[in-house]
């Protein structure tokens, strides 16, 4: 079974910071770094079978299909390119948000 290779794309990079700046203050720096590698380590899962994920109904289309991956309260969002073998991680969100955010991010 060919292995994809997982990149990050600018917004899912600043989603990802956006997050453990907001947990290092108003937690600690050593769990947001904890949920950190918690969120790169799920999306590196995603190496394998990256098919094998749930539709987001939120924002796919029948032009695009947008899948994603839960790691605790997070949700990894990523869209598969069959062709080049790669996965594509293109935001993270709090499952606590209104899902109109995600909606308004990528319409």
């Amino acid at each position: 079974m060919r292995r994809y290779k997982v990149v990050f794309s600018d917004l899912a990079k600043a989603d990802l910071q956006e997050i453990v700046d907001y947990i290092a203050e108003v937690d600690d720096l050593h769990n947001a770094k904890h949920v950190e590698k918690g969120i790169l380590s799920q999306a590196k899962n995603l190496r394998i079978f990256p098919e094998g994920y749930p539709k987001d109904p939120y924002v796919s289309t029948f032009e695009r299909v947008i899948r994603f991956a839960i790691k605790w309260n997070y949700k990894i969002l990523f869209v598969v390119d069959n062709g080049a073998f790669e996965v594509q991680v293109i935001g993270i969100f709090h499952t606590a948000q209104n899902p109109q955010s995600m909606i308004n991010k990528f319409s």
